[in-house]
C-alpha cells in the first residue's frame, strides 16, 4: 500500500533523537513485553533512508537494515529474489524455531508485512506532489516495525510455536502502469508451495494516532476462526484499536495465501487514514500506543496458545 522524499536533515535528526530518548524512558528493561516506543524507533530509522522504491537508495538501505537486525537473532534468514511483471524484488524470510520442548510437533505461525513504499502520492491534495514518492511511515514502515520488535522478543524468549517473519516487497505498485498489488506476496506463495503455516497475520498501516482495525472481510470469509481468536485476545487486553465490526474487502498481502487455502488474516486500518498515498504519511501521525496495542495482541497469540490452530 501505500513528506516528500526530501525532509530536512535537521528535522529528521530531531525526530530520531526524540524517539530514541522516549524508548529509553519507556521501559526498555522489560525484555518480554512488546514496546511501542522501540517499534517507533524502527519507523524513524526506515523513513530516515527515504522512499523504499527501486529508484531510490533508501530501498537497499532498508533491506540492509532489516537483514542486519535479523541475522544475529533468527535461526534462519533467507532473502528470496524474484522477477515479476518486469520488476525485481526481494522478500525476506526469518524463522525463529519453537522452544526445544515443542520442537517435534510444533505448528508454524507466519507474521508478515510489506517493506516497500508507494512510488507516487497520487492522493495528495497538491498536484505538484502527486508524482513524488510516499515516505510511508504508516504504509510500509509500521508493519515492518511491529515485526522487528516481535523479533526482539523472540530472540529473548522463544515461543512454543515456530514463528516466521516475512517481509514482502512490491506490495504497493497496484494500479500503476496496470500493475497489481501484492506482487511480492504472490511470488512468495508461488515460490514456496511447500510452506503451509497453521496460521498467519499480515500487519499493514497500524501506527495511526486514531487507529481503527475492523474485521476485514476477506479475512472473515477465509479465516473466521483465526480472526475471532485475535479479537478475543484484543478484547481481553482492552485493545481499543480493534473494532468489533465488519470492515471492507481490502486487497492486501493476505489474499495470495487465502487463495492458496491458508489460514491468514489482515490487520489494517479502515477506513484508510487521510494520509494514505499522500506526502502526509509521516511519523508525526504515528502513535507508540497504537503499535503497542497491535504488538501485544500478536505477542499473546504467539506466546500463549490457549486454542488449537
Amino acid at each position: 500500500m501505500s513528506p516528500t522524499a526530501c525532509r530536512s536533515v535537521t528535522r529528521l535528526s530531531m525526530v530520531l533523537a526524540a524517539v530514541a530518548l522516549s524508548a529509553l524512558a519507556y521501559g526498555q528493561s522489560d525484555k518480554q513485553s512488546f514496546n511501542g516506543q522501540l517499534a517507533m524507533e524502527h519507523i524513524a530509522q526506515q523513513i530516515s533512508f527515504g522512499p523504499r522504491t527501486s529508484d531510490y537508495p533508501g530501498k537497499q538501505k532498508t533491506l540492509n537494515y532489516i537483514q542486519q537486525l535479523l541475522e544475529p537473532k533468527a535461526d534462519q534468514l533467507v532473502v528470496q529474489r524474484f522477477q515479476a511483471h518486469g520488476l525485481s524484488g526481494n522478500n525476506l524470510w526469518a524463522s525463529f524455531y519453537a522452544t526445544a520442548a515443542e520442537q517435534k510437533n510444533h505448528p508454524r505461525i507466519m507474521l508478515a508485512a510489506h517493506w516497500d513504499t508507494r512510488p507516487i502520492a497520487e492522493r495528495d491534495r497538491l498536484p505538484a506532489k502527486r508524482s513524488q514518492p510516499v515516505i510511508g511511515a504508516n504504509d510500509g514502515a509500521s508493519g515492518v516495525a511491529v515485526l522487528l520488535e516481535i523479533a526482539r522478543l523472540l530472540s529473548n524468549q522463544r515461543a512454543p510455536v515456530t514463528v516466521d517473519l516475512v517481509f514482502f516487497d512490491l506490495e504497493d505498485m497496484g494500479n500503476i502502469d496496470n500493475l497489481p498489488f501484492s506482487i511480492g506476496a504472490t511470488e512468495f506463495v508461488r515460490k514456496n508451495p511447500f510452506y503451509r503455516p497453521a496460521a498467519g497475520i499480515v500487519v499493514d498501516m497500524v501506527c495511526d494516532r486514531d487507529l481503527r482495525i475492523p474485521r476485514e472481510r476477506f479475512s472473515r470469509e477465509g479465516a473466521a476462526d483465526l480472526q475471532d481468536h485475535i479479537w478475543r485476545i484484543a478484547k481481553s487486553q482492552k485493545a481499543e484499536a480493534f473494532k468489533n465490526r465488519t470492515g471492507a474487502y481490502i486487497e492486501d498481502d493476505h489474499l495470495p495465501f487465502l487463495r492458496a487455502g491458508l489460514n491468514v488474516i489482515n490487520l489494517i486500518h479502515w477506513p484508510f487514514p487521510q494520509s494514505w498515498h499522500t506526502s502526509g504519511d509521516t511519523i508525526d501521525r504515528c502513535s507508540a500506543d497504537s503499535l503497542q496495542q497491535v504488538g501485544r495482541v500478536i505477542s499473546e497469540f504467539i506466546y500463549l496458545q490457549r486454542e488449537p490452530l
